[in-house]
């Protein structure tokens, strides 16, 4: 009995400086990639899209829209962005197919839809939970002179991420850019994608460490060459995605430790 005890000691201790020392290593970083839905925001990405297509499709029937209609024309252009070639922009895309798929204009409908993200989409605030991690975990990078950057799913307009950052708790101008759907031509977790925002980063991906808590959509940024941390508070572990274990992770708190022991760049 003792030798067992004696053995999952032993086990337990060797689990817990094998992750101390993958935690510990760092390389030289001069930019932070950021997931925002789940890391930088907590939430559960389930309950966000059941509340927020439930909001949008009261909006479009509030607006002599067909509800139903709608949500399906949204659903089909969201597949459209997600087969993006690269050739043009996911707003592009998904207006072409929302307009062919619910029979209307995109020119009057888009401004439609716009003056929904301004007015009526902070009521599905409600479903996260903002923590001052988050804040403290920027502050941080800020302060030692990091780049910061939101590489979110890019299948909203800017002013929806502009507002789940603000959701946060935190600023959209403390990031140089953030990825929506007209800047962007390819989606998570696609390499085009991570290139596209290494390029307008003006970075190596040797430079950067992507944060998220999606081990397939977040994991592609380490595919072609970033480091990474998972945010464990709302992680999603995928069967395609990386090995959480074999990586940096830890609850946004840990996080924001991990972000005040990183040197000073200036």
């Amino acid at each position: 009995m003792k030798l067992l005890y004696t053995t999952m000691l032993f086990y337990e201790i060797c689990i817990l400086q094998k992750r101390t020392i993958r935690m510990s290593t760092t390389r030289p970083y001069t930019t932070v990639f950021f997931d925002l839905d789940g890391t930088l925001l907590p939430l559960d990405t389930s309950e966000f899209m059941k509340t927020y297509t439930a909001s949008l499709g009261a909006y479009a029937h509030d607006n002599g829209m067909d509800a139903q209609a709608t949500m399906d024309a949204l659903f089909k252009g969201v597949m459209a962005m997600a087969e993006n070639d690269g050739s043009r922009s996911n707003h592009d895309l998904f207006w072409e197919t929302f307009s062919r798929v619910a029979g209307v204009d995109a020119q009057q409908t888009e401004p439609l839809f716009d003056e929904y993200y301004r007015t009526r989409f902070d009521e599905v605030a409600r479903v996260a939970t903002p923590s001052p991690e988050s804040a403290r975990a920027i502050a941080a990078l800020k302060e030692r002179g990091y780049t910061l950057a939101i590489t979110t799913m890019p299948m909203f307009p800017l002013e929806a991420v502009h507002a789940r950052i603000r959701w946060a708790g935190l600023d959209p101008d403390d990031f140089l850019f953030v990825t929506d759907y007209a800047t962007a031509h390819s989606i998570k977790p696609k390499p085009a994608y991570y290139e596209e925002a290494l390029r307008r980063a003006g970075v190596d991906a040797s430079e950067v460490l992507m944060v998220g808590n999606h081990t397939r959509e977040d994991g592609g940024a380490y595919r072609v060459g970033t480091d990474i941390y998972f945010v464990t508070d709302h992680v999603i572990e995928s069967d395609e995605g990386l090995n959480l274990e074999d990586h940096k992770h830890g609850t946004l708190a840990e996080f924001a430790d991990f972000c005040e022991a990183l040197p000073y760049l200036r």
